[in-house]
């Protein structure tokens, strides 16, 4: 179970790492403008989406750890 907390959450830094790092070389390209009611929601459902699929990997690992051996 630690494992796999430890691997979702290091995914979760790495991106947000990617996501800094495209912020910064999109900054200094040309000037970004302002964020549109369009983005802002993308940025909640890809949030909601990272959110969901932490949980759903979460429940699997529990019901595979619950197994029974043969």
């Amino acid at each position: 179970m630690l494992e796999l907390q430890v691997q979702l959450w290091s995914v979760w830094l790495r991106a947000v790492a990617a996501t800094r790092e495209r912020l910064v070389e999109a900054g200094h390209e040309r000037d970004r403008g302002e964020v549109t009611a369009t983005t802002a929601l993308i940025v909640i459902l890809v949030i909601a989406a990272i959110a969901a699929g932490g949980v759903i990997a979460v429940k699997i690992a529990n019901n595979a750890n619950n197994v029974p051996e043969p």
